[in-house]
């Protein structure tokens, strides 16, 4: 006999169904009791002869025979009325995992089923065993979907080949990254974070992340930070006198090929008689011949325009290399090419620093805005390192989380290399083939599921995780540096303002204060 759960809603001991129609191994498909509710993505549970049969509701549908699309509206009208429906209640699940009889788990399943089987919605105690993890060596990411109770963690070995963060503008990709930073160095990780937009830099106004984390920001940043957090950055800049001939030809957007201006610059670093500073090279530039001086005077401007990161000293990388260490490079307010500079400065000495083994502790380097860096088409040095670490920094002890809101745009071989995925929501089919294409274990129902998740929600699959599943992402502890700009108070500020101005009243007050 069926009990009735506290809402007239079956428990969740009782079957909702039997299994109906033609099944197989992987998709099965099962006749929902009426008084059942089920939503898609839940699970639920089939007694098999291993053990129990785990599936996740992909599709639900509903249909009627006496009411179908042909029907009128007066016939549906009259049958409502009389409360004669015949409403057949239709669930697709996809196999997930297998509980099997001595509490072991294992992927999919292997055994028949059959018509007729009973379906249950899988309990509280199923989901923890199934996405069950080690709390001393996962992450916890959030909770599985619709199941608020089970914590979803990812394995920090399985990250050893590296994990991109995917999703549209909005959708919670900086979160998922700043849950994984707080996560990861809560466990003692060297995290190193190339930031673009300055959003992971309040992370240092956290008391329980400050005494371990350093925010770094160049003298150009544009960064919302307040007096007390700014008092406690660091300058990361440049000393124009260490920078090598290669390091200004990378500045000044000089490619191999443009053999005149390398020579036009090689002419001006002797005649600024060795290593002279910025000011010495700007002096050295303008007493050159008229015509040298027109050829390099556009990518002598880009020098200008970046004058206030030279100072003193370089910053070394002892400062953002520390066992333990979250580093935060702000690189707000540069341009693309500044950017990459930097980013290039930056992963190539903590790069050489794991080969040559003087630095023994693993190393996770997340990219925001990876696509800018390691595009389809990049080329020069920033992508290929990236590319470079992608096939072979893991032997090193050098992971990637790459981050993009446009893996449509991403280098492929990079994307392909991440052999883990947080993928929030998408809904441009250039983004959803590219991953389709690039990510090994993320199948068509998951691609067809991307549009769907709310923000925050997202799909773990890959190496990290057991089994492909769907969590919704705690909320970060830290503060966000670069989020969006709540607009109404502002507008209504505006507005305000604007009727201050237009007040004949307060206009007279006005003339009234300056005359007297």
């Amino acid at each position: 006999m069926l009990r009735q759960g506290g809402r007239g809603v079956k428990e969740s001991d009782y079957e909702i169904g039997f299994t109906t129609g033609e099944n197989d191994s992987d998709i099965f498909r099962f006749v929902i009791d009426p008084e059942a509710e089920i939503r898609k993505w839940e699970y639920v549970t089939i007694a098999g002869k291993g053990g129990k049969i785990i599936g996740r509701v992909e599709k639900l549908t509903s249909f009627s025979d006496i009411m179908q699309e042909n029907t009128d509206y007066r016939t549906i009208s009259k049958l409502h009325d009389v409360n004669v429906r015949q409403v057949v209640d239709i669930a697709v699940a996809r196999s997930v995992g297998t509980i099997h009889k001595d509490g072991s788990v294992s992927k999919g399943n292997r055994e028949f089923i059959r018509p007729g089987t009973g379906v249950k919605k899988s309990s509280v105690e199923e989901m923890k065993i199934l996405f069950g993890y080690d709390s001393n060596n996962s992450v916890i990411l959030g909770a599985l979907s619709n199941y608020s109770t089970v914590e979803v963690g990812a394995s920090i070995n399985g990250m050893r080949r590296h994990v991109a963060i995917m999703a549209q503008t909005g959708a919670g990709k900086s979160n998922a990254a700043a849950v994984m930073i707080e996560e990861l160095v809560r466990k003692g990780a060297t995290v190193v974070v190339l930031d673009p937009h300055a959003d992971y830099a309040l992370i240092k106004a956290d008391k329980e992340m400050a005494d371990f984390t350093k925010v770094m920001k160049t003298p150009m940043s544009t960064g919302r930070y307040g007096k007390e957090l700014n008092a406690v950055t660091e300058i990361f800049s440049l000393r124009f006198q260490d920078l090598s001939e290669e390091d200004l030809f990378n500045i000044m957007r000089i490619d191999d090929q443009w053999t005149t201006l390398k020579e036009i610059v090689r002419k001006i670093i002797a005649d600024t008689r060795g290593k002279g500073s910025l000011d010495d090279f700007l002096a050295a530039f303008q007493a050159m011949d008229k015509g040298d001086r027109a050829r390099i005077a556009g990518r002598v401007s880009l020098l200008k325009a970046i004058k206030p990161i030279f100072g003193n000293a370089t910053t070394g990388i002892d400062t953002y290399l520390k066992p333990g260490q979250l580093s935060i490079l702000d690189l707000s307010g540069l341009d693309q090419d500044i950017t990459s500079y930097f980013c290039l400065k930056v992963i190539n000495e903590i790069y050489d620093r794991k080969v040559s083994g003087e630095f023994q502790y693993p190393v996770f380097i997340f990219i925001e805005e990876a696509h800018n860096f390691v595009g389809r088409e990049s080329i020069g040095k920033l992508p290929g390192l990236i590319k470079k670490i992608a096939a072979e920094g893991r032997k090193f002890g050098v992971f990637l989380v790459v981050i993009t809101q446009r893996p449509g745009k991403i280098d492929q071989d990079v994307l392909s290399q991440c052999n883990s995925q947080i993928i929030l929501r998408i809904t441009n089919p250039l983004d959803q083939r590219a991953i389709e294409e690039s990510c090994e274990g993320v199948s068509q129902s998951v691609i067809n599921d991307l549009p769907s998740l709310n923000t925050g929600e997202a799909v773990l699959v890959g190496e990290f995780v057991r089994f492909p599943v769907i969590v919704k992402v705690r909320r970060r502890e830290t503060r966000e540096g670069g989020g969006d700009i709540d607009i109404l108070p502002l507008l209504e500020k505006s507005k305000k303002l604007r009727e201050e101005i237009l007040d004949p009243d307060s206009n007279r007050d006005m003339i009234r204060r300056l005359s007297s």
